[in-house]
């Protein structure tokens, strides 16, 4: 097959790429690296003239300053549109989130219609937010929208607003098959007609197989902190519950804190750490999550009630399930900190369930699964569609 993954935000597009290579098919993935994490891309599309102009640099700060709009986006809506107007067909184009571009909606627009005329089949992930998702949060146990009402998440809030829903409803029309990639997602898509299901992140493996360091005589905790997204990934009861065990630990433990590093900075960061700290609104592994229990690590993350049913695991066996609470964190760290052996244990179940559920491999045959069931009558008729209210396929003028 030939596949477009269009989007990057975690590794999950490179790991899929990786699995879909291995098996034969040829795949090619865009994207704009995820600002600075830097993650790889085949076509990696950046705002180039815009960041090197120091006079363009000034003008866009200003008018984001003024208006909350980033010039930037536009040079890269343009990119991608020069990008695309001279491909040939795909026989399937994934799309990381619904809005996986995050230029003007009347450029994001033009993005989708092009992909639309380019394969028979186009696929969504549930990733990140989305309409859908942020419609539903009230499913799920926490989420940091309901848990700081005095706070304001601008980049989540936005996919909640009517321009969004206008264009989300234009994206949903065209697409064939929607994805979720976690359990946070796939109860809220459950029971839609367009839903294929759930299938799990893929984790590169050969990434992760070298020896791992010497065990130190203290025990290394990692706190790696996206500034971005500091309350909505729960930074906050990390540092409160770290400020307990310091306290109480402070000739046993060391604390390694870092703040938004590029993707393979930050992996070789925590490489020596015992304990990850990860998020505390989920219900499942997130991508960053996985790839420490790749390694070994004991990971702080989401892993709830239905994660446990589901891969029927004993609570905090691979992963300890975290939520919103600082004086639980603490509670739980002291106890690793007290049994040590618990983190080889868990480190060691950590490493094989990631092996058995997200081996790349393995998981990129599930797409294709997914891929195939899409039935090519309906797919043709979109596509067909696109065309239709696109007929102007030039390139943009320079």
């Amino acid at each position: 097959m030939r596949i477009l993954l269009v989007g990057e935000y975690s590794n999950l597009h490179n790991s899929l790429k990786a699995g879909l290579l291995a098996n034969g098919h040829e795949v090619t993935l865009i994207s704009t690296g995820d600002a600075f994490k830097k993650l790889p891309s085949d076509v990696l599309i950046k705002a180039k003239r815009i960041e090197g102009s120091r006079l363009l640099q000034t003008l866009r700060k200003g008018i984001f300053e003024l208006t909350k709009f980033d010039l930037a986006t536009l040079e890269i809506g343009y990119r991608v549109l020069d990008w695309l107007v001279d491909q040939t067909r795909f026989d399937v184009i994934q799309l990381i989130n619904e809005y996986p571009f995050k230029t003007p909606y009347f450029i994001e627009k033009r993005i989708v219609k092009r992909l639309r005329q380019l394969t028979t089949k186009l696929v969504i992930l549930a990733c990140g937010d989305d309409y859908i998702y942020l419609n539903n949060i009230d499913k799920l146990a926490h989420h940091p929208i309901l848990q700081h009402p005095d706070i304001d998440f601008p980049y989540s809030e936005k996919y909640l607003t009517a321009t969004h829903k206008k264009y989300h409803e234009f994206v949903f029309e065209l697409k064939d098959l929607v994805i979720s990639t976690d359990l946070d997602y796939h109860p809220i898509y459950k029971g839609r007609t367009d839903y294929y299901g759930l299938i799990p992140n893929p984790v590169n493996l050969n990434n992760f197989s070298r020896n791992q360091p010497e065990k130190q005589n203290r025990i290394v905790i990692f706190h790696g902190v996206n500034r971005s997204n500091y309350y909505k990934k729960g930074n906050y009861y990390f540092d409160s519950a770290l400020c307990i065990i310091r306290k109480k630990f402070s000739d046993r433990i060391k604390i390694i804190c870092v703040t938004s590093l590029p993707y393979a900075q930050y992996l070789e960061s925590y490489r020596k750490a015992d304990i990850i700290l990860d998020q505390t609104y989920a219900e499942d592994q997130g991508y960053n999550a996985l790839e420490a229990m790749a390694q070994g690590k004991v990971v702080f993350t989401g892993a709830g009630a239905s994660f446990c049913e589901r891969y029927q695991v004993a609570p905090n066996s691979v992963a300890i399930h975290t939520i919103p609470d600082a004086k639980k964190i603490a509670q739980d760290l002291e106890e690793l900190i007290l049994n040590p052996q618990r983190i080889a244990e868990i480190g060691t179940r950590a490493k094989r369930f990631v092996q058995e559920h997200h081996n790349h491999l393995e998981v990129a045959e599930h797409y294709v699964s997914a891929w195939n069931s899409i039935k090519n009558d309906d797919a043709v008729s979109a596509s067909s569609e696109a065309q239709k209210s696109d007929t102007k396929n030039s390139k943009p003028a320079e």
